[in-house]
Parts: structure tokens; C-alpha cells; sequence
């Protein structure tokens, strides 16, 4: 399904954009542009399917209005009911539109060609090297057997050389990579790091940030204020703690399966960090090792965003 809510609030939110009568226009124009492709999909969409996606799209505009009026209000009030959506059905004829100014027909069909890419499954973000499994080391025959790789710790950490992979397929929605409406008084390029909700926002303009899951561990629990990016790595390589080297490798070179993932952002305190991970399916949790941690393919998109000097704000 379509992320309608970061779709339409791009849109509504983009430079010349106009008030709550507006917004209503490019709605209704949204969602006749919906049903139109919802009904010239092929192979043809049950009616169930068409309906959770209306469905969809108007729990996302509820949403926007909700927190547009909140925000506009200072957040005393709630936002007024709206009309509910129109009825579609395969045979009724789709409203001609009225009313909604040139930028916002554009700005929706751009933000529609968007959605439209996220109806088919991604590709591996093309930064990354391919994910390569990792295997239990081999022994010479007549060797002692070699200990098997196993799980770092309870909390779903995997052992260092041992490859999750860049994304976790069951990875809650919330924690997936989008953007979403954030009031902040921090510049755009700012990082925010909230570690009690588990996310990362890097602030974009607008009142939008690019929201991030993120995985908590011990090394940061006490971390917080104003730091600044120090440096930046690709595929670091990992050095093990003296407590873990008599059962791990002392060292796991950079590529799959290093616990400090694809990219790294070395922090101004010198033992702070914001890296990858190869357990993308720690992220949302607290885990024993580590600092701040994105699935790779986040921290790769991340690192691409950000330069040294960025600020990073530790809530």
C-alpha cells in the first residue's frame, strides 16, 4: 500500500501552498486521481482491494488536517470534521476537477508518480556491496570443531560475521525510512536523535523531517545534548570488547555481517556513533552493544545526506 500521508503532506506542504480550502481542493483531486488508477490497474483490483486503499488515503488526509490544525492552534484544538469521501464504484464517472490552482495539479501528479514507484517492490540501495551470508568458518580435517556462530546476546543481536542482511522484511511500518511532519526550531540538516521512541529525524524544510528507526544500545544510554558529526567511514571494520574475544573474532573486516554495518558517523565525544548494524531486526529495541543503529540501508541513505560539522541533537 501507497504511504499516502507522506505523499499528500509533501504536497500540501510544498512552497505555495495555500489554507484549509485549498488543501481540500488538492484532496479532492487526489482522490479522484486515485480511483481513476485504482480502476485502470491491470490485472483488475477487487473491490475490497480499491476500497482499503481509498480508505487509506482518506485516514492519511484526516490525519494532515488533524495535525495542521493542531499546529495552527497551538495545539489547543482539534481539527474540524471533514466531508467524508466520495463513493466509487467501477461504473461511476470520476468529478471533473474545480477550483485547485495549476501548482497543486503539479505538484500531484509528481507526488503520484512517487506513489505509483512505491506500489512495486525496491531495489537493494545501489551504494551497498550485494549481502552475502555468512557461513561458519571451516576447519582442517582432524581439527577441533569450530564453535557455531550463534546470537550475540537475548536481545536478538547477531553475532559479529554473521549477516542479517540491509532491511528487515518484518520490520514494524513506523520504524521504516519516511517523511513526516516535524515543528522544530532546528536548522534543516540538523539530526535528532530520539532515543526513547527509537527514531533518528534528519531535518528537512518545511516542517518535515526524514524519519529513521533506530536500535538503542548501552554504550548511549547516557548520551544526550548537542554533538556534531566528526567523521564519516564506509564499512568500518569492527574490533571486538575484551569481554567478547575469547568467543568471537578480535576483528571482523568492513562488508556484511560487521556488527558496525555499511556506514559509520563518528561522533565529537570520540565514543559516540551512529552506524549500521548487521541485525536489522534489533531496530525499535535496546540492545546490549552498540550505540545508535539504522538497518544499513538507512545508514547508507543517511550518510548520503549528511556531511561533517552536521549537529546532532540527543533527546
Amino acid at each position: 500500500m501507497v504511504d499516502y500521508y507522506s505523499i499528500l503532506l509533501r504536497a500540501v506542504t510544498a512552497p505555495g501552498g495555500g489554507d484549509a480550502q485549498w488543501r481540500r481542493g488538492v484532496f479532492d483531486r487526489a482522490q479522484e486521481m486515485l480511483a481513476k488508477q485504482l480502476h485502470a490497474r491491470q490485472p483488475p483490483l477487487s473491490e475490497a482491494e480499491i476500497a482499503a486503499e481509498i480508505g487509506a488515503m482518506d485516514g492519511a488526509i484526516e490525519r494532515i488536517e488533524s495535525e495542521m490544525a493542531w499546529t495552527d492552534s497551538g495545539g489547543t484544538v482539534s481539527a474540524p470534521p471533514r466531508k467524508p469521501p466520495p463513493k466509487w464504484s467501477r461504473q461511476s464517472p470520476l468529478l471533473r476537477p474545480t477550483g485547485v490552482p495549476l501548482v497543486a495539479a503539479l505538484i500531484l501528479i509528481a507526488a503520484f508518480v512517487a506513489g505509483a514507484f512505491a506500489l512495486w517492490p525496491r531495489a537493494p540501495h545501489p551504494s551497498a556491496p550485494p549481502a552475502i551470508k555468512a557461513e561458519a568458518p571451516k576447519t582442517a580435517p582432524g581439527a577441533p570443531a569450530a564453535p557455531p556462530i550463534r546470537a550475540a546476546a537475548k536481545d536478538g543481536d547477531l553475532a559479529p560475521g554473521v549477516d542479517g542482511g540491509s532491511s528487515d522484511a518484518e520490520l514494524p511500518y513506523v520504524f521504516r525510512r519516511q517523511p513526516t511532519f516535524y515543528r522544530t526550531l532546528q536548522p534543516p540538516g540538523t539530526i535528532i536523535v530520539d532515543k526513547l521512541q527509537h527514531f533518528l529525524y534528519l531535518i528537512e524544510p518545511n516542517s518535515v523531517a526524514l524519519r529513521y528507526g533506530i536500535g538503542v544500545g548501552e554504550e548511549c544510554k547516557d548520551l544526550a545534548g548537542l554533538r556534531h558529526i566528526a567523521s564519516k567511514a564506509e564499512w568500518p571494520p569492527w574490533h571486538a570488547p575484551p569481554d567478547m574475544i575469547k568467543r568471537y573474532p578480535a576483528d571482523v573486516p568492513g562488508g556484511p555481517g560487521n556488527p558496525l554495518g555499511a556506514r559509520l558517523l563518528q561522533l565529537d565525544d570520540g565514543a559516540s556513533r551512529i552506524n549500521g548494524t548487521n541485525a536489522p531486526g534489533t531496530i525499535g529495541g535496546f540492545v546490549t552493544l552498540g550505540c545508535i543503529r539504522l538497518v544499513n540501508d538507512d545508514i547508507v541513505d543517511l550518510y548520503n545526506r549528511v556531511s561533517v560539522n552536521a549537529a546532532v541533537v540527543v533527546n
